[in-house]
């Protein structure tokens, strides 16, 4: 009768749990050195030739890698954090006596608050209103321009547009740097997009470039050589968003098919599928920790997903109507979102409303109602009606008190938030005609860029055409007010 295996020696490789003895480790190597010198036979290398120094540093460091407990390896590595800490302060001028508890102390803290998304600076203040229009710089695209990824350095940027095409550009100096040619839609087997561009994201490490548009493809892109890497195809509808963790690879996308899927681009590949919206995803945002927050369109929710416990908080859309002049104007749909911190972000869509939300309360903070104002058209039944401008686009200034809004009525409105996230309220307007359908901010060199992406019809249809509007992208620099005292 066959002897039974024990479970407990074929466990982890047969491996105790204990660290090993040091002697039955010579011991072993000592034996496996006698084997091996058998097994060589005449005309083999000799064990005296064999350097003793470099066997013996090799124990010596599989050694130290052996007893290195975990928390020795934090003690050193805030060491190293401390040392890099101490450099940087030597960099911007100080002597090294200056460099002592307190300054080290101050920038802990910081990094502390800025990651945990409770440090917020104070710039909206700072700006000096209004800008002038004829600063812009812009550049021009086929058809309409649906989505804008900016390089975290500022040094450059992708617009999307529904030409099927992806264009990269230089921030300072306005130019082509390299062109994604889309393909057309009969086409299977094509190195791009073969229907219209909607969603656009850069990785932090500017390693990646991430697309998807209504070919329902992901697209992985190599930044410096501008070739693809690969392609998805999982999501069954079209990719309407995507967004690159802050400081990490993972890549969470949204699709019009109502789910969320999370990626690894570092060994590009699929991860998980998120569930729980009950009608098309629109737009999704996210920042450092691993979780993200999208919108679901007519089911009217915003949705927080928690990636590592699995689970879901569900905010509901302002339900209270807003009225003008004796109208009353329902929330029917959420389209875009944007993230403040990790605690606070903002929605808005086909109401005019903006609502900002805090992630530990299911009701909108703050409502601001009809944010872009009130349309004219003409109702065969009813005669001449009004209706609200929708908020097609949103963009913050993450972990700071400023914020900007597109719509189609001819204006992007930059907004200011106030009362410690409670409530915010209107700073300034910027002139731009089209659908206003993607805005994103940057820095570069302390200086604050605003980039608008536009376009004669909105991203996702043609039910309006704006004739006179140029479909391309905007660039403006939101001057400071110590810019303008000094000139």
């Amino acid at each position: 009768m066959p002897k039974k295996r024990n479970l407990s020696d074929t466990t982890n490789g047969g491996k105790s749990s204990k660290r090993p003895n040091k002697k039955w480790k010579k011991k072993e190597i000592g034996q496996e050195e006698k084997e091996s010198s058998d097994d060589i036979g005449p005309g083999g290398i000799d064990d005296e030739e064999i350097d003793s120094d470099d066997i013996n540093d090799q124990e010596e460091s599989d050694e130290e890698e052996i007893i290195e407990t975990s928390t020795e390896k934090r003690r050193r590595l805030a060491k190293q954090y401390i040392e890099s800490i101490k450099e940087d302060l030597d960099e911007t001028g100080f002597d090294a006596e200056d460099i002592d508890r307190d300054l080290i102390a101050e920038r802990l803290r910081k990094d502390v608050l800025e990651k945990t998304g409770r440090a917020h600076r104070i710039i909206a203040d700072t700006f000096s209103f209004p800008i002038d229009p004829g600063i812009m710089k812009s550049r021009r695209h086929e058809l309409s321009v649906t989505c804008i990824a900016i390089a975290e350095s500022g040094q450059f940027f992708y617009t999307g547009s529904k030409d099927h095409s992806i264009i990269k550009w230089c921030i300072k100096t306005g130019k082509r740097l390299h062109v994604f040619p889309g393909g057309r839609k009969e086409v299977k087997k094509f190195d791009g997009h073969t229907n219209h561009v909607l969603a656009l994201a850069v990785s932090s490490d500017e390693n990646y470039m991430a697309s998807g548009g209504s070919d329902k493809k992901i697209n992985i892109w190599s930044t410096k050589d501008d070739k693809l890497l690969k392609c998805f195809t999982q999501h069954k509808d079209s990719v309407s968003g995507l967004a690159f963790r802050k400081g990490n690879n993972q890549l969470y996308s949204a699709s019009q098919d109502r789910t969320v899927k999370v990626w690894n681009v570092d060994e590009l590949c699929y991860v998980e599928t998120l569930f729980g919206h009950q009608d098309q995803i629109l737009a999704i945002d996210t920042l450092s920790r691993e979780r993200c927050v999208t919108v679901g369109s007519r089911d009217r929710t915003c949705r927080l997903w928690k990636i590592v416990e699995g689970s879901q908080l569900v905010f509901r859309g302002n339900t209270k109507c807003a009225t003008e002049d004796g109208q009353a104007f329902q929330e029917g749909s959420l389209d875009v979102v944007a993230m403040i911190d990790e605690d606070n972000f903002l929605s808005g869509g086909d109401s005019g409303a903006i609502s900002l939300w805090n992630i530990n309360k299911k009701k909108p903070v703050f409502v601001h109602n009809i944010s872009h104002g009130l349309q004219t058209y003409d109702s065969e039944s009813e005669g001449p009606l009004k209706n609200p401008y929708w908020i097609t686009s949103l963009a913050t200034v993450k972990y700071s008190d400023l914020f900007a809004s597109g719509s189609y009525d001819g204006n992007i409105r930059l907004w200011k938030l106030i009362d410690n996230i409670r409530s915010f309220v209107p700073l300034t307007e910027i002139p731009l005609i089209g659908f206003v359908n993607a805005l994103q901010f940057a820095t570069i060199e302390d200086k604050t860029f605003l980039i608008a992406g536009v376009g004669q019809e909105h991203k996702l249809g043609r039910w309006k055409r704006i004739k006179n509007a140029r479909n391309g992208w905007r660039l403006m620099e939101l001057p400071l007010k110590s810019q303008n005292i000094s000139k």
